[in-house]
């Protein structure tokens, strides 16, 4: 007997299993006015709203109109205020609907500037809000009004709110207003900026006076100037300080602290204080520019152990990043490593790794980075890229020098500036494996030299091949090429350097994405190079760069010949 189960057979149990893997807009362009049964099912399941910046104003109306008569099941929303073709998302949404359940709210401000005057009346009167969060990614996103307003509402909100995220700059120099945090916050991430003479680490003191229920805190701290200006005559600013009437916050357990801001080891030692049951600590600098005398003693892992064992008794959790650009001497990376030996005996699986190569051309300054094992597996707020490495003058030591690969595993981009100066490798393996997305630069060979060169020495093919596959090897040192899928030769890549193209080419066989100088790819010696046309065959992704060429009146068709499996492609400043 054939019997055959139709969809709107099964039981409600299922469907409400079904639905509740969906968001708002899945549900109702797949189950609206299917039949009476299936209305009443979305009459009464909870809805999640997702408006990612890939969706249309189209998506947006249609949800919206369902939104009439479903408003009040809405539980969680995520929303980006720009998305394809519209801007203003969230002024949109907040505006038409009252959303009286809501108990959990991401907005990400990425327009030009995003509205919040209909958010932030709603939010006065959301009592099941459970989870705030808003990021600005740029300092404009949001206006200083609104960013004044939406601060104070939400940290002072009465209702049910475990946790709060303000992810955009602003001074909070009128904390000193404010009531004490309501008890029920336990969750608290902040971003404390502005310029060096309002704004300092110890800013964060006055925002602590507030914190007596915070469980779980996070702040970064960023002085503009000190980022963007590069005010060489700031001194870090230490204010007078009663050690007898330091907040504390008997609750706190994890504390993130990011601070892009001059500090020294006392400043964070009179934050510390205040958590004397801290169980989790994590730490990051950064310090792009040498702009004030970096205090070595963050680098010095026996002042650490001095603190936290002072202040923080009970911490079971040590991670930090440092990513400092810092005047000569160079630091001796071994007595570096050595002086943090006490925490790799102290916490399981912790191991501390240090890199350092020339900062840029900046002469007598280097970059260093210090990073611990574990902090790859932790979301912080900021993103703190690698710069540029000059790798000739790259040096490295770790507590685990055979993984240094597994400390920067996150990593997935990395510039590289091949320079003449082959660094002296004391590795076996790649330093960062992880890397899909490469840019190679490499300093131009001069025609006039070049020819000289070539006429006295009489430079074969040969030779030619012998120095490409340097740059190959090179290369090998810093990334496991087999996993880069997208490659971009800077700059500064000359069509002199053809042959280091090909044989790099050739070097990375996954490779899909190809981001190029436009007098490169319409060079013969390269798109009619037998040896790359298996590499052709997969490029996926073509972009051009840097000057304008002439363009061959055979060029396009060569190109299509040569890259049969091109989705997109962008050629600039040809003609």
């Amino acid at each position: 007997m054939d019997r055959y189960t139709h969809f709107e057979d099964l039981s409600n149990e299922i469907f409400f299993e079904i639905l509740d893997y969906l968001h708002a807009l899945e549900i109702f362009t797949g189950f609206t006015s299917l039949n009476k049964r299936i209305s009443s099912i979305l009459q009464s399941i909870p809805l999640r709203i997702l408006i990612l910046y890939d969706h249309s104003r189209r998506q947006v109306d249609f949800i919206s109109s369902h939104l009439t008569f479903h408003a009040h099941q809405v539980i969680s929303i995520n929303i980006y205020d720009k998305i394809r073709d519209y801007t203003s998302i969230i002024d949109l949404l907040f505006h038409r609907h009252n959303f009286t359940n809501l108990e959990s709210c991401v907005l990400v401000a990425n327009s030009s500037i995003t509205k919040l005057e209909n958010v932030i009346k709603r939010i006065k009167t959301l009592n099941k809000l459970v989870s705030f969060c808003i990021c600005a990614p740029n300092d404009y996103n949001i206006s200083t009004i609104d960013r004044s307003d939406l601060t104070r509402i939400m940290l002072m909100h009465k209702s049910s709110v475990h946790s709060i995220e303000l992810h955009y700059r602003y001074n909070y120099m009128d904390m000193s207003n404010y009531m004490l945090i309501p008890s029920n916050l336990i969750s608290l991430k902040l971003y404390i900026s502005g310029s060096s003479s309002t704004v300092s680490v110890y800013s964060i003191l006055s925002i602590l006076r507030l914190c007596q229920t915070i469980r779980y805190l996070g702040i970064i701290v960023r002085q503009n100037d000190q980022i963007e200006n590069n005010n060489i005559n700031v001194s870090i600013s230490t204010p007078s300080i009663n050690e007898n009437d330091l907040p504390i916050l008997p609750h706190v357990i994890s504390f993130d602290l990011e601070i892009l801001a001059r500090c020294d080891s006392r400043s964070i030692g009179y934050i510390l204080r205040c958590m004397p049951n801290l169980m989790y600590f994590y730490f990051l600098l950064g310090i792009r520019k040498a702009a004030w005398p970096f205090p070595g003693e963050l680098l010095d892992g026996y002042v650490w152990q001095d603190m936290l064992e002072r202040y923080v008794p009970h911490l079971s959790k040590f991670e930090l990043h440092m990513a400092i650009a810092k005047k000569y001497p160079r630091l001796n990376l071994d007595i570096v490593v050595n002086s943090f030996e006490y925490f790799v005996k102290k916490y399981f699986n912790w191991n501390i790794t240090i890199d350092r190569w020339k900062f840029y051309c900046r002469p007598r300054e280097e970059f260093v980075m210090l990073r611990t094992f574990n902090y790859r597996k932790h979301k912080a707020s900021l993103c703190i890229g690698i710069p540029i490495i000059y790798g000739g003058s790259f040096a490295t030591q770790s507590t685990a020098s055979n993984n240094h690969h597994l400390f920067y595993s996150d990593i997935e981009k990395l510039i590289i500036f091949i320079t003449k100066k082959i660094p002296i490798v004391t590795w076996s393996s790649a330093r960062f494996q992880q890397i899909k997305y490469l840019i190679v630069e490499m300093p131009i060979i001069r025609s006039s030299l070049w020819n000289t060169l070539s006429n006295i020495v009489k430079f074969s093919e040969m030779n030619d091949n012998v120095f490409a596959e340097q740059s190959v090897t090179y290369l090998s040192y810093f990334v496991q090429l087999s996993n880069v899928s997208q490659i971009e030769f800077g700059s500064t890549f000359d069509i002199s350097r053809w042959k280091d193209v090909q044989f790099i080419l050739q070097a990375c066989p996954n490779v899909i994405n190809l981001i190029i100088g436009s007098r490169l790819l319409v060079l013969s010696k390269l798109i009619d190079n037998p040896s790359l046309i298996p590499i052709f065959k997969q490029i996926k992704m073509i972009e051009s760069i840097t000057k304008k060429i002439y363009f061959p009146s055979n060029f396009a068709s060569k190109l299509v010949q040569r890259f049969p499996s091109l989705i997109h492609i962008e050629l600039q400043d040809l003609f």
